[in-house]
């Protein structure tokens, strides 16, 4: 371990969602699982998109596509990636003035969305601390 913790691997388990609130990370590199997902997602955070397999192409496709808010670096394991594509998608996903910054704003609106949903405060609540509520009574009733 280097004494400022920069270029620190860790090889095992690590707090994902709170290193993705932390001001400091700029973005994510994430397979596209869906809990990853919506762990970054939830923190208004950029995606750079390597699915390996299951639901993760789909997930990749949606987040790049429909949401933009990720780019993909490559799919799978097969393929060689050069540092020099490494390098070429960090540095736009980081550019505050291009396709980064668009996919900032747009990754920190869904954000906003998301802690709307979630919000649980006296009579306030969101969509689905409702639903989740209705779905409850519902089973409540049905004994």
């Amino acid at each position: 371990m280097t004494r400022s913790n920069q270029g620190l691997l860790v090889k095992n388990w690590a707090p994902q969602l709170e290193i993705l609130s932390l001001a400091s990370t700029g973005a994510f590199l994430n397979h596209c699982g869906w809990n990853s997902t919506m762990e970054s997602l939830s923190q208004g955070m950029k995606i750079i998109g390597w699915p390996m397999g299951a639901e993760q192409a789909f997930n990749s496709k949606m987040l790049v596509e429909e949401m933009g808010v990720a780019v993909e670096l490559t799919r799978g394991i097969q393929r060689c990636i050069s540092s020099e594509e490494v390098k070429e998608v960090i540095e736009m996903v980081m550019d505050e003035e291009g396709k980064g910054g668009d996919m900032k704003r747009k990754a920190e609106k869904i954000a906003e969305h998301i802690r709307a949903d979630v919000k649980d405060e006296g009579n306030e609540k969101g969509s689905s601390i409702k639903a989740l509520g209705d779905f409850v009574s519902a089973i409540k009733t049905r004994k």
